[in-house]
């Protein structure tokens, strides 16, 4: 059986617009652990050493019920989430020393504002026997927001989870002196 746990939820970010330089990550970076375990219900750590896992995220509306990953405007379609959509695994210790297998997604923006949830989805890739790729679990985030730049409230401090994945080798941002934003008066 494979579970998806959102071990670091993603709260706020600030809109990117339609330019393709000002890319604004979603604060914190969403990590999502996998766990696999057998038929009774105990870990199979085996399994987790498969290379053929990706995590695949996309973007629905805040209640979980519709795809907001583009934007049609005819002709044009657009894509609203902008990054790596697709994460592979690493094997790393969380702040506990737990050793687990978790996916992390730290470059992902949003050209438009409003409230969202994430939902990962879990693709074992095919072999060369076998080249059927299936989705074999998904879960979603939390609702979070995506503020005007007007609005935004500013990153947040870069979390224990993020520094201790950061410490043993992940590409991760990390931000340790946070200034409070002045929020602009309408």
């Amino acid at each position: 059986k494979y579970t998806l746990i959102v071990s670091q939820q993603p709260l706020r970010a600030r809109m990117c617009g339609f330019g393709e330089k000002d890319r604004r990550p979603i604060d914190p970076p969403p990590i999502v652990q996998l766990v696999v375990t057998d038929e009774k219900g105990n870990p199979d750590t085996g399994m987790l050493q498969n290379p053929f896992f990706v995590l695949h995220v996309t973007l629905w509306s805040e209640d979980g019920r519709d795809e907001r990953n583009v934007i049609s405007n005819p002709p044009k379609t657009t894509r609203v989430l902008m990054g790596s959509l697709v994460s592979s695994p690493a094997i790393l210790k969380n702040t506990t020393g737990e050793q687990g297998c978790y996916f992390c997604f730290p470059d992902l923006s949003i050209r438009t504002e409003g409230k969202y949830t994430l939902k990962f989805s879990l693709m074992k890739l095919g072999t060369l026997i076998n080249t059927r790729t299936e989705i074999i679990a998904t879960t979603y985030s939390d609702p979070f927001t995506v503020y005007s730049a007007k609005k935004f409230p500013g990153m947040t401090e870069s979390t224990e989870l993020s520094k201790a994945f950061a410490k043993q080798g992940l590409k991760i941002p990390i931000r340790n002196d946070v200034r409070p934003r002045k929020i602009a008066e309408d």
